[in-house]
């Protein structure tokens, strides 16, 4: 691979960070639309069985990863930067499968699919929130909701991206 092939990909990498990021900010406007029409019944049960919510509780589980003891709004801040961290994991993988010539709109659907099936209801309830089921139903289309977001803003970023030929096509 010569630096000109490795100045690309490393482009193209950049590119799909930085559309990560836009894009998980894109999954909260969509997430927070959905909340806003949870039942309140669904909404009790979340904070009954994930005090603080999942950002609070990712925080929590980090901090103590690293033997540290926050409070509830370092535990929040801390879960909003791991967060956007994923969103920008996520971003970078659709961008390469982008590269690897699947379409941007089904690199960035996978992506946030895959995200929800193995980070939110696989990694998240076995180490960091109660199990799935402890959640009404409604809690997880509303993580559905989010990642679907997610992945066609992705998507449709990643298609403007390599129309005006900011990535490889």
């Amino acid at each position: 691979m010569n630096t000109k092939q490795s100045s690309g990909i490393v482009r193209d990498l950049a590119i799909g960070a930085a559309i990560g990021y836009s894009a998980s900010r894109a999954m909260d406007h969509a997430t927070g639309w959905y909340f806003e029409r949870q039942s309140e019944e669904s909404r009790r049960r979340e904070e009954e069985v994930a005090l603080g919510g999942t950002l609070v509780l990712a925080g929590r589980w980090l901090a103590g990863t690293l033997g540290r003891d926050v409070t509830d709004e370092e535990a929040e801040r801390l879960g909003w930067v791991i967060h956007r961290v994923l969103g920008v994991v996520y971003g970078t993988a659709a961008a390469a499968l982008a590269r690897a010539g699947v379409s941007p709109m089904r690199a960035g659907i996978a992506t946030g699919a895959t995200a929800f099936v193995l980070v939110d209801e696989g990694f998240m309830s076995a180490f960091v929130t109660p199990p799935p089921w402890a959640y009404l139903v409604e809690s997880h289309v509303r993580g559905l909701v989010g990642h679907l977001a997610y992945g066609g803003a992705v998507g449709a970023m990643l298609a403007v991206a390599r129309r005006l030929g900011a990535v490889r096509a």
